[in-house]
Parts: C-alpha cells; sequence; structure tokens
C-alpha cells in the first residue's frame, strides 16, 4: 500500500518524523529533541548516561558515522470530536469548514456543534454551516435554528442575462427551478415590437430558444406566469393579448383576445386549472386552461389594476391598484369580500404569506402588513426612494423581499423590521421571484438585466 502523507506513519501516534498531521486531527502539542541512539531494537527507553531521554528509534540500519544522536520532532495530534471543536478555533477558514462537515459523525452532540457554528464570525463558516443543517431539517432543534439564521446576506450574483428590451417587468421560475422566463418592453406602446417571453436554462444561463419569430406580442409584455406543473408559460402584453405557450418546447399554444385594454398584471391558480388577469379599465378576468376561454368577470375597482395574488388554499383573490384599495374576492362566489384602504398612492405590489395568514402590500415608498383574517392593519413602514413594484416571500413565511429602487430588501414578518438590503441592479427593480427552496433570487430592471443571486 502506498504512503498517504496526509495519515501517520507507523510512528507517528507520536513521534511526528517528516509527515504531517493526519486531517482529522489536532496538533496540541510539538516539541523537538536530540535523542541518544539505541542500537539495540529491543531496547526500552531509558535515561542515557548523559542525562539525555532516550528512545528506540529503529530508522537506522548499520554504522552510523560515527553519530550517536539524532534531532526528533515530536507531535502530539488530537482526533474526535474534540478535535473538530479545536479545529473550529482555527484562524483558517478551510480548516473550519473541513471541521463542520466531520462533526456530523458524532451524532446529536456534532450536530450542535455545527447549529452553534451559525454564529461564527466568518460568513463562509456560517453559510457552510447552513447548508449542511438544510440536509437534517427532520430534527426540530435544527428547524428553530434554520429560522433563526438570515442567508440573504449571502446571496451573490451568479448569472447576469440580458432581456430583449431595456426595461424587464416580470420575471418567473418554473417549480422545478431549471426553468426561467422574463416579460420586458420599451413602455413606448407602439404596437411595432417584436416581442415574447425570453426563456433562459436557469442552471446554465443559456438562452432556450428565441420565441420572437413564431408569435409574438407587438408590444411591451407586462406579465409572464408559469403553471403549477411547469407545462405552460403565459404571457401578457400592453398589445391587449394574452399568450399561451409550451415552455418546455416554445411551441405557440394560443392567444386570448378578448381584451380591450392593456393587461398589466396575471395570477395562476394553484390547482392549474385556471388563471386570473387584470387590466387598465379596472377589470379582473378569470380564465379555465383546458377552454382556453373567459369564464368570469369580477368587477369593483374604479382603474387600473396592477397587482394579483392568490392565497394558497386557492380560495381568495387579492386584487390593488391605481383606485389605492385592496379588494379580498372570494373565487368559488365570485363575490368581493372585503376592501383594505389605507394607502395613500396606488398599489403596485402584493404577496400573501404561505399560511394566508398575511398580506403584504407595496405602493410609492410605502410597505404595509395586513392581518388577512380580521383586514387589520399590523404595519405600515417606508420600504424604498419609489414604488415598491414587487414583493416575495421566503418559503417559511418569516421573511419577505422587496424591491423598487435599485436595492433589494429583506425584512422580517413579525417586526416590520428591515433585516439585511443590497444593491441589486443599476436602475430600479421592477420584479423578484424566488425559488421554491428559496436558495435561488431573480431580480429584472429596467437596466436591461436579469440577474439569478444565489448562495
Amino acid at each position: 500500500m502506498k504512503n498517504n502523507p496526509n495519515q501517520p506513519t507507523k510512528y507517528d501516534a507520536v513521534l511526528g518524523g517528516e509527515a504531517p498531521s493526519p486531517v482529522n486531527g489536532v496538533v496540541l502539542y510539538q516539541f523537538s529533541m536530540k535523542l541518544h541512539i539505541i542500537r539495540s531494537p529491543l531496547a526500552p527507553l531509558k535515561k542515557g548516561g548523559t542525562g539525555k531521554t532516550s528512545i528506540k528509534v529503529p530508522l537506522f540500519k548499520g554504522d552510523l558515522g560515527g553519530s550517536r544522536y539524532v534531532q526528533l520532532h515530536i507531535k502530539l495530534v488530537l482526533g474526535g470530536l474534540e478535535g473538530v471543536r479545536s479545529r473550529l478555533r482555527s484562524s483558517v477558514v478551510e480548516v473550519q469548514v473541513a471541521a463542520l462537515s466531520e462533526a456530523l459523525n458524532y451524532g446529536e452532540v456534532g450536530l450542535e456543534t455545527v447549529i452553534q457554528s451559525l454564529k461564527d464570525q466568518s460568513g463562509q463558516v456560517r453559510l457552510s454551516a447552513y447548508k449542511i443543517l438544510q440536509s437534517r431539517t427532520e430534527l426540530s432543534s435544527v428547524k428553530q435554528a434554520l429560522q433563526d439564521f438570515n442567508p440573504y446576506e449571502f446571496f451573490q450574483c451568479v448569472h447576469t442575462l440580458k432581456a430583449y428590451y431595456q426595461q424587464v417587468h416580470s420575471v418567473a421560475i418554473g417549480p422545478d427551478n431549471k426553468t426561467l422566463v422574463c416579460g420586458s418592453g420599451d413602455s413606448r406602446y407602439n404596437n411595432n415590437s417584436i416581442n415574447s417571453p425570453k426563456v433562459w436554462n436557469l442552471e446554465t444561463g443559456k438562452e432556450k430558444f428565441d420565441l420572437r419569430f413564431n408569435h409574438h406580442h407587438t408590444s411591451d409584455i407586462n406579465w409572464v406566469a408559469i403553471s403549477p406543473d411547469g407545462q405552460k408559460m403565459i404571457s401578457a402584453g400592453a398589445d391587449k393579448n394574452i399568450m399561451i405557450w409550451d415552455i418546455n418546447t416554445g411551441k405557440y399554444i394560443a392567444k386570448l383576445s378578448q381584451n380591450l385594454t392593456i393587461t398589466y398584471a396575471l395570477a395562476i391558480h394553484p390547482n392549474g386549472e385556471s388563471f386570473v388577469s387584470a387590466d387598465g379599465n379596472g377589470c379582473i378576468k378569470v380564465w379555465q386552461w383546458n377552454l382556453g376561454e373567459e369564464v368570469a368577470i369580477l368587477e369593483g375597482h374604479r382603474r387600473s389594476i396592477y397587482a394579483l395574488c392568490i392565497s394558497p388554499d386557492g380560495k381568495l383573490l387579492i386584487s390593488g391598484g391605481e383606485d389605492r384599495t385592496i379588494k379580498i374576492w372570494d373565487l368559488n362566489s365570485r363575490r368581493e369580500i372585503w376592501s383594505l384602504i389605507g394607502h395613500s398612492h396606488s398599489i403596485r405590489s402584493l404577496a400573501i404569506s404561505p399560511d394566508g395568514h398575511y398580506l403584504v402590500s407595496g405602493s410609492d415608498q410605502r410597505i404595509k402588513i395586513w392581518d388577512m383574517q380580521t383586514g387589520e392593519e399590523i404595519f405600515s413602514f417606508y420600504g424604498h426612494a419609489g414604488w415598491v413594484r414587487s414583493i416575495v416571500f421566503s418559503p417559511d413565511g418569516k421573511t419577505f423581499l422587496t424591491a423598487g429602487d435599485q436595492n433589494i430588501k429583506v425584512w422580517d414578518l413579525a417586526s416590520g423590521k428591515k433585516i439585511f438590503s443590497f444593491q441589486g441592479h443599476a436602475g430600479a427593480i421592477r420584479s423578484l421571484v424566488l425559488s421554491s427552496n428559496g436558495q435561488i433570487l431573480v431580480s429584472g430592471g429596467v437596466d436591461n438585466t436579469v440577474k439569478v443571486w444565489r448562495f
């Protein structure tokens, strides 16, 4: 068997020789000493006549050339969980990260060591601990630790993608977290454009296909959405058309042209059987996928509707727009239940928490948090230096992200306090979407770019 320089040799349990310490151990103490060589291979440890410590070192054969002494370097190596903990105190980040992976070999005690590392001063160590713990979420202690941890400070841009037009109005991620779609435009609304959703492979950042020369919109695409099964994509444009596509092949399926004005927003029902559109006349339409036709109209807003969302259980529709009101609709009866009034400017963004208990709305600079069971306004605070155009919840519902100016901000739902903020684009950000596992964020801005962020 070949010697592994990263493992101790036969005599390195205590005597270090020239080989380095094993990677799963830690040096407790090391020193050098001058040893008197005993020729007999059976000689025990003893005190030499000169007062120097003597030890059997079977490294020499035959004549020593007159030399009776050898300089020996000794290392004491510590392994096990204590070795892991000691290496976590190292000043070398790579050593700390390697120790975290090994800690899982020591059961619940080792797992607790990883949990404690979520508070380490090194960001790289904290992020490594977070990624390790994500594979152990069946344990309540791990779940609690992950809920208290903010991973968004570690987001890094891994792809900067170019849209077809300068202003990116909407972005969407497929349920498998492998496909990315955006809708863009130049806000001229001149109906002379050749425009379609742009589709990328989210992992590689490569464009999957160009839809523009098949069927296309003739103006800005204000909204894109992907069906829950990941098979179909919808795009809604300023040309008053809604188009449906096969997202896997890029094949055009249908065009819905029964709109009298610009469509500003879309929302897909969780069951995947229907979707909802909102337009510039304050009209909400319910559409059936399989029929490709309008099945209901909800009227109540007086002006343009810019934002829609559907509750996770599919029972409620929430809409908001230029009339400064938020309306809650029962999708079964297709009736308005109540209105939430409080914004002093038009509402541009809405998001409902994964448990359906809270609603977050965005207007001109201001963000509001509402109790969906009582209709009560819980918090109202300054959010961005401009329109708050996009809001997305984290999968656990503890935090939400917003965009409006050039910055992306992370907020704590329970307190309404800002947790973290970072600059996302050179221009205003129009749209955000978070992957189903919360590990990928996509942003689209007026700087002609779509950015993919990972941690």
